[in-house]
């Protein structure tokens, strides 16, 4: 299970909107101050099956299958299809004697813009399943408030 922590935002009905808090591997990152992943304004929308109320910290979690069959769709079937768009054209173009560069290259790119369109759909369909959505599992105890300062956690 892949788990976060977060501040409620925003409440819908049975929904919550999360600001994501840095995590503790953040912290010890070379990249610390210059990746996205742990924006101010970044905000998700996540299940609210326990009630958590603005401003509480919480735990959100997803399944780890969930996460690792929505990462496999998102990276590593463009580049399938992307490998297998190329072959097919190499294949094509020794058939029927074109120039295998320009077949390779118009293949592997379109066989790589449609396996885009399918991961949009198929992403979008997963997006609306409950087990492909995170949740909130826990309502965390309140602590003492403390300001988010990248400048304090990167030694730079």
């Amino acid at each position: 299970m892949a788990t976060e922590k977060g501040i409620v935002t925003k409440i819908e009905s049975g929904t919550a909107w999360v600001r994501t808090l840095p995590s503790e591997a953040c912290a010890g990152c070379s990249s610390c101050g210059t990746c996205n992943a742990q924006r101010e304004d970044a905000e998700v929308e996540v299940i609210n099956e326990v009630g958590a109320q603005i401003g509480d910290r919480i735990l959100i979690d997803i399944k780890t299958s969930a996460f690792l069959k929505a990462t496999f769709l998102l990276y590593v079937f463009p580049i399938i299809g992307l490998t297998a768009g190329a072959m097919l054209g190499v294949q094509f173009a020794d058939y029927y004697a074109y120039d295998a560069s320009g077949c390779s290259a118009a293949f592997g790119f379109g066989a790589f813009f449609l396996t885009v369109a399918v991961v949009r759909i198929v992403g979008n369909r997963m997006g609306r399943e409950q087990a492909y959505r995170p949740k909130i599992v826990k309502v965390l105890l309140p602590t003492a408030p403390k300001p988010v300062n990248m400048q304090d956690r990167c030694p730079v």
